[in-house]
C-alpha cells in the first residue's frame, strides 16, 4: 500500500518484546515495531486495554482504536476459533506510518463482508475541518496517572502546533472521573475475559472470593470480584457505562477532540515490572491509565507520534474523538504531520 510521497519516517522503536497487556494478553507489540522498522508499510492489531495504542506510542507510529463496532471483532482470539461472540471491548484497528495509511486501512476494514448479507453501509464523517477549525481540548496531566517530564513537553510541543496553525486551544482539568472510569473499566474488563474460563477454574475463583474478607481491598481480591460478579452487578455496571458515555457526548458537544497523553512515560526496559515517573515508583499497570479512558466506553483514540527522548525513545500523544469521529481524528493527525519535526 504506498505511502504519500511527503511521509516522514517513523521514529526509531524501543527494542523489547512484546509485554502482556492488563489482560493478560500480548499486546500487538509486533505490528508496531514492523511498521516502525519498515518492513511493512501498515499492519493490524486489535486493542482491548491499550494493546494497539501502547505499541504504537513506544514504537513512534499512528496507531488507532477505531469506534467500537465498526470493524468486526467476529474471530478475534483469544475468543476460540468458532465463536461467534467476542468481547464487547476489544476492537481491532490498523497500525501505520502515516495518517493516510490509517485511513485507506478503516475504508477496507469497515466494509461488510459479503457473508453477512447486510444492507448496512459506512458513511463515516469525513474531515470536513481543518486544524484552524476546530475546537481542541486538552487534558494534560492529573494526580490519577501523572505524566514524567519529556511527555509533559511532548504535549506543550502538540499545542504550540496546534496554536501555530491557528486551532482555538483549552485546557481541561477532567472531562470525566479518573478514577471512578478506571474502577468501571476494570470491572468490565475482568467480567469480559471469564467467558472463556473452563468449569474447573471458575468455580476455583467463586471459591476463593467466597474465602474474602469483605473489607480486603487487595488487587486480588478486587480481581475476583469482579471475576465472579453477579449478573445483576454487570448490569449495573453496564448501565454505569452507559451514564459515562453520556458524559463523554455532552463533553463532546462543546469540544470536537480531546488530546491527552498516550501513556505517562515512554516504553520502559523490556523486562521490568516497575513503573518510574521522574524517580517515583507507580503501579505498573499506570502505563495504560491514560488509554483506558476510551476503552470501555468505544470512543475513537489515535496514538500519534510526537517526539523522542534524548536516549531515542519515543512518545506520542492521543487524540480522543466522540462515536464515529475516526476520520476527523485522522484529518487532524495528518495535518499536525507536517507541523511536527518528527525525524528517526
Amino acid at each position: 500500500m504506498p505511502g504519500p510521497p511527503h511521509r516522514q519516517r517513523p521514529l526509531r522503536p524501543h527494542a523489547q518484546p512484546a509485554r502482556p497487556s492488563a489482560d493478560g494478553r500480548r499486546p500487538s507489540g509486533g505490528p508496531a515495531a514492523a511498521v516502525a522498522a519498515h518492513l511493512t508499510p501498515a499492519d493490524l492489531g486489535s486493542d482491548l486495554a491499550g494493546s494497539l495504542r501502547l505499541p504504537a506510542h513506544y514504537c513512534g507510529v499512528y496507531g488507532l482504536r477505531p469506534t467500537h463496532g465498526l470493524v468486526p471483532a467476529r474471530g478475534h482470539v483469544p475468543r476460540p476459533p468458532g465463536w461467534l461472540t467476542s468481547s464487547d471491548m476489544v476492537t481491532p484497528g490498523p497500525l501505520a506510518c502515516h495518517p493516510r495509511d490509517l485511513e485507506l486501512l478503516l475504508t477496507a476494514l469497515t466494509t461488510p463482508a459479503p457473508a453477512e448479507d447486510t444492507p448496512w453501509h459506512v458513511d463515516l464523517p469525513t474531515a470536513s475541518k481543518s486544524i484552524d477549525e476546530l475546537r481542541i481540548a486538552i487534558w494534560a496531566e492529573g494526580p490519577n496517572c501523572p505524566v514524567d517530564h519529556e511527555t509533559a513537553q511532548a504535549l506543550i510541543t502538540v499545542e504550540k502546533a496546534l496554536i501555530a496553525a491557528g486551532a482555538l486551544v483549552r485546557h481541561t482539568s477532567a472531562p470525566v472521573g479518573f478514577t471512578e472510569s478506571t474502577r468501571l473499566f476494570e470491572q468490565l474488563l475482568h467480567a469480559t475475559g471469564t467467558a472463556t474460563t473452563n468449569d474447573e477454574t471458575a468455580a476455583a475463583e467463586l471459591a476463593a472470593t467466597r474465602q474474602l474478607q469483605d473489607e480486603d481491598p487487595s488487587p486480588r481480591a478486587i480481581f475476583l470480584r469482579h471475576r465472579t460478579q453477579t449478573h445483576r452487578s454487570w448490569l449495573r455496571a453496564s448501565e454505569e457505562r452507559a451514564r459515562l458515555r453520556s458524559d463523554w457526548r455532552r463533553f463532546f458537544g462543546k469540544h470536537d477532540v480531546l488530546v491527552t497523553p498516550a501513556a505517562p512515560t515512554p516504553a520502559i526496559p523490556a523486562g521490568s515490572r516497575m513503573l518510574t515517573v521522574d524517580g517515583k515508583e507507580r503501579n505498573f499497570f499506570d502505563q495504560t491509565g491514560w488509554a483506558n479512558l476510551t476503552s470501555h466506553i468505544g470512543l475513537p483514540s489515535l496514538v500519534v507520534p510526537v517526539t523522542t527522548t534524548a536516549q531515542g525513545l519515543s512518545i506520542g500523544i492521543q487524540i480522543i474523538g466522540p462515536p464515529y469521529a475516526d476520520r476527523v481524528l485522522l484529518g487532524m493527525a495528518d495535518g499536525l504531520a507536517s507541523r511536527l519535526c518528527v525525524s528517526q
